[in-house]
């Protein structure tokens, strides 16, 4: 089973990144972040859970796992610490007379990403999770079910703001379809229709947020 990925933009000195996070499957155990910008790929990440297969671990470990990768990176470059891998504009050639003295190193992502993970070591986040095997079919009415908990103990997390999107490349405009709290039980509950194809790539985005910060879950759509 192939656990359901997280996508991400954000906006970060004029440019648009889009990091992308999924699970390759139990097969190929791996979970492999990419962020784009203009069309490229800059960087990407993966990171290998072999160990919890043999461990047996369920699948809402291994989305943990992956949640917190795709956060890290998406935080990261919320601090400016992609900016060196889009390019800089060349500096003017000094004389030897005229070499500034050397600079401190700039750490790496990983480096960051591995800083940022101490500092949010102990902090629970929230955690989204799909309920249920439901197909999401254009042109078809479907049940979203949501679980929201905390990434500490499981425990589920009530009044999360819940908003549910249909997002195509073929229309530039977002569908809503749902929005709403989870309940007592940390669960989000909704019907909701499906436009039928249009041609294009489609996804319905489920995106969360509460004290604990945000999340979000995505489902392609099929014929």
């Amino acid at each position: 089973m192939v656990l359901t990925g997280y996508n991400t933009d954000i906006n970060f000195d004029g440019t648009t990144y889009h990091v992308q996070t999924e699970d390759k499957g139990r097969s190929n155990p791996n979970i492999e972040s990419l962020v784009y910008a203009r069309g490229e790929i800059l960087y990407s990440k993966k990171t290998a859970y072999d160990d919890l297969v043999l461990q047996d671990a369920n699948d809402k470990e291994i989305a943990a796992l992956m949640e917190r990768q795709h956060r890290t990176l998406v935080e990261a470059i919320r601090r400016g610490k992609l900016g060196h891998l889009t390019g800089e504009p060349p500096q003017e050639r000094l004389g030897a007379d005229d070499a500034p003295a050397p600079a401190a190193a700039e750490p790496s992502l990983d480096e960051v990403i591995l800083d940022y993970l101490k500092a949010q070591r102990g902090r629970a986040h929230l955690i989204l999770s799909s309920s249920g095997e439901k197909d999401f079919v254009y042109g078809s009415e479907t049940e979203i079910r949501i679980v929201a908990v905390d990434s500490q103990d499981n425990a589920p997390q009530a009044g999360v703001k819940v908003s549910v999107l249909f997002k195509s490349t073929a229309e530039p405009r977002r569908l809503q379809m749902a929005e709403g709290e989870t309940d007592a039980n940390g669960v989000f509950l909704a019907l909701a229709a499906l436009p039928e194809f249009n041609g294009g790539t489609s996804a319905v985005v489920v995106t969360a947020e509460c004290d604990l910060g945000q999340s979000e879950i995505k489902h392609l759509v099929h014929r």
